[in-house]
């Protein structure tokens, strides 16, 4: 699924690209509609940039060629991705944080949260990371 917005940390929508809202907003978030959140809520999920997985760098070495994402270099993140379930703006149900750090290094992102994406994965059999799993994520829009 893509992301359908943008807000702040408070949930407030962020209409279209502001530099305001960029570069000086401390925390935000990209929404997504999810169908059947408590069924995708037993699932992993995944977020991609621009098709390449948001990884902490702690699991890029493991990750590394036998991911789902392969031959897309992972987007490296100091910090784990934080998300959440919630009853977001616009019937929206699913959040990923972005960081104020990222932002400023990715103006280009800036009024396109459809260049984020979620993919649901099973939850691993093991305590392996999901993004070296081989399954395929479900079928998302």
């Amino acid at each position: 699924m893509r992301g359908t917005l943008f807000s702040t940390h408070h949930d407030r929508v962020s209409p279209g690209c502001s530099w305001g809202y960029w570069y000086l907003q401390h925390s935000k978030k990209v929404w997504f509609k999810v169908p059947d959140p408590d069924r995708a809520r037993q699932k992993r999920p995944v977020f991609t940039y621009q098709g390449s997985p948001i990884l902490h760098v702690s699991q890029v070495g493991a990750a590394q060629g036998r991911h789902v994402y392969a031959g897309r270099p992972p987007v490296v993140w100091g910090d784990y991705v934080g998300y959440g379930w919630a009853k977001g703006p616009q019937d929206t149900n699913l959040f990923m944080e972005l960081w104020t750090r990222w932002t400023w290094l990715h103006p280009e992102a800036c009024g396109r949260p459809d260049w984020f994406r979620v993919d649901l994965f099973a939850p691993p059999a093991d305590s392996a990371d999901v993004t070296t799993q081989a399954s395929s994520p479900q079928a998302s829009s």
